[in-house]
């Protein structure tokens, strides 16, 4: 999926859990609220300045509106983990398997 449609249905998340419409949010940041549709939309990208007034918003770090992996598809999270995982070598990836299932018992 496309950073800017993750990136925008992020900003839609803190937008709704902040229990503000677009016209607030956009207000709120000082832009216009058509732009701040487009970037929910994943239509714009917004500039450094818009993702600083968002996280100062917030009160997050500009890095957890990157923060998407939850909003991604299983298949497409699964596709990006075996790319990832095809570039380690064979001992190296039984240290990730048994670092894993630390977690899973």
């Amino acid at each position: 999926m496309d950073i800017k449609i993750l990136l925008g249905k992020r900003i839609r998340e803190y937008r709704t859990k902040a229990g503000l419409t677009q016209s607030q949010l956009a207000e709120k940041i000082s832009i216009d609220d058509k732009h701040l549709s487009n970037i929910e939309r994943g239509k714009n990208m917004p500039n450094p300045a818009i993702l600083c007034a968002l996280a100062e918003l917030f009160s997050i770090e500009i890095k957890d509106l990157f923060e998407f992996g939850h909003l991604q598809a299983p298949e497409d999270l699964k596709t990006e983990i075996i790319k990832m995982l095809d570039k380690f070598k064979a001992e190296e990836l039984s240290m990730i398997y048994k670092y894993i299932r630390s977690f899973i018992i």
